[in-house]
């Protein structure tokens, strides 16, 4: 199944820019019009103090209809804290701000939580007659997400894509795109059983680049892209997702490389980058008439669909990148996704490795859980094995110095093949079978873990988690910076082991 979700989040006003009342609202009719002209379906989420304005209220009164889908954008505002009696620790003259303290749910105790939620809930169903099925935000807390799913009928969840330092918050080492089942003790981790499980799927946000996303222009050395700046997702008002050729690029590489089952991308924006975001969601629209098998549906449909089509829990997925925005071979990336960990294998000028691979712990609870964060900002994160983002100078873990291009191909349900000449890695939900190569490189060059080495396996300990990478056919041992991996026979398996 191919899904696109049309998300317009709206926000009432937003105190950097001058007559933000004004220019959100005008925005955000502009993109009404525009999606009823192209005759799709959408959905717009509305932030509290836009929920409660009459001006709002009476734009989607009129203009919502069975194609049009109104749920919650969970940020928190000034209007919202004062109906619950919270006092509003928001910079003076800003009624809503950016800062995770006073913006974002997690900065606020277990008890403000359950009380902020009520009166968000209970005030959207009197105003629009029904409670939202979408709740989203760039972040949402797991005591949030828990009470949401157990007390009221919602059915999708949406966070933002993995990102660093970006806008106060960091999303590092979860599941790529699509979505999952997230664990109740971290909504940022999928649950690997039903006990722990929130039975309500959690989406990820923007449509990232699968190659740049993650190190940002490391990679870009064509001249003619090097002027690119700000995010690389869809977006519209960046230059990559107002760019009709990375569009085209966006849409080929989510859409018609293998995805075990389930491709997905969120179009749309927030109202505060004003009319400038229009263009570009134009040109997104426009594109949508040559990819008739794309399922446009509403974020609430796709939470239902998802639910019903995986009912035994997270399904793996897959994204690929296998040409890069210039239309060579030089870069390939792909991302594969379980309920187990998250891998991206990339390769760059023959170089083949694993540029990240996160381990998912149900267990691992999340920073704040049951304490409100005291900082500006905030973060999310699984167990890290490698990262060649965050640690400076890393290799990664790495296969081939000399790769041939990639081929991608589905083997089996949940599994994932990666082949190049004669040697293959077959990803799978309960590790990574890698044939072919004897020996391979594991970099733990500013790795926050204590990596350390016995027989078989890489031992780490995160925070208070321990949980070791593990060489079914092969050793490992010490060398330099890291760690050699020597294979035994033809095959060798790397698996996560959490203790």
């Amino acid at each position: 199944m191919k899904i696109i979700n049309i998300m317009n989040f709206v926000r009432q006003c937003d105190p950097r820019m001058e007559d933000s009342e004004r220019i959100l609202y005008e925005t955000t009719a502009a993109e009404v019009a525009l999606v009823k002209e192209y005759g799709l379906d959408s959905t717009f989420l509305l932030q509290y103090d836009a929920a409660i304005d009459p001006g709002y209220q009476e734009l989607f009164r009129r203009e919502a209809d069975s194609h049009m889908e109104l749920g919650l954008w969970y940020e928190i505002v000034q209007p919202l804290t004062q109906k619950a009696g919270i006092p509003w620790r928001g910079r003076e003259g800003w009624p809503w701000d950016w800062h995770v303290i006073p913006g974002f749910s997690m900065a606020y105790t277990v008890e403000e939580r359950k009380k902020l939620i009520d009166i968000a809930m209970e005030d959207f169903r009197a105003i629009f007659g029904e409670y939202p099925k979408t709740v989203a935000s760039w972040l949402l807390d797991s005591y949030t997400v828990n009470y949401l799913a157990d007390n009221y009928p919602v059915k999708a969840f949406a966070i933002c894509r993995d990102q660093t330092n970006t806008d106060a918050y960091t999303l590092v080492g979860g599941y790529f795109n699509q979505a999952y089942y997230p664990s109740r003790r971290s909504m940022f981790t999928p649950a690997q059983s039903a006990e722990q499980q929130v039975n309500v799927p959690m989406f990820r946000l923007l449509g990232s680049d699968p190659i740049h996303n993650y190190d940002g222009e490391r990679y870009m050395t064509n001249e003619k892209y090097l002027p690119y700046h700000g995010c690389c997702t869809l977006e519209p008002i960046w230059e990559s997702g107002s760019n009709p050729e990375t569009v085209d690029w966006f849409f080929r590489n989510y859409f018609r490389n293998e995805d075990l089952g389930f491709s997905y991308a969120q179009l749309g924006q927030e109202n505060s980058f004003g009319p400038d975001l229009l263009p570009g969601l134009r040109m997104q629209f426009e594109k949508l008439k040559s990819w008739p098998d794309l399922c446009v549906w509403k974020m609430g449909e796709t939470g239902e669909w998802f639910r019903k089509t995986y009912p035994d829990g997270t399904p793996a997925t897959s994204v690929s990148a296998l040409d890069d925005w210039d239309g060579t071979d030089r870069i390939q990336s792909v991302y594969y996704d379980c309920k187990n960990y998250v891998a991206n294998l990339f390769r760059c000028d023959g170089k083949v490795f694993l540029r990240c691979l996160y381990c998912f712990d149900e267990d691992a609870p999340e920073r704040y859980l049951d304490r409100p964060c005291e900082t500006w900002d905030a973060t999310y994160e699984n167990l890290p094995v490698v990262d060649t983002l965050l640690w400076e100078g890393n290799q990664g873990l790495v296969l081939d110095l000399q790769g041939m291009p990639l081929c991608v191909a589905k083997a089996g349900d949940g599994c994932l093949t990666v082949s190049w000449g004669d040697r293959q890695v077959i990803f799978t939900e309960e590790g990574i079978r890698i044939r072919g190569i004897r020996e391979l490189f594991l970099d733990a060059k500013g790795c926050p873990a204590q990596p350390s080495c016995r027989e078989d396996r890489i031992c780490y300990r995160y925070g208070e988690r321990e949980y070791a990478l593990c060489a079914a056919g092969g050793t490992a041992v010490p060398k330099d910076s890291g760690f050699r991996i020597l294979s035994s026979g033809q095959e060798l398996t790397l698996f996560l082991e959490r203790r």
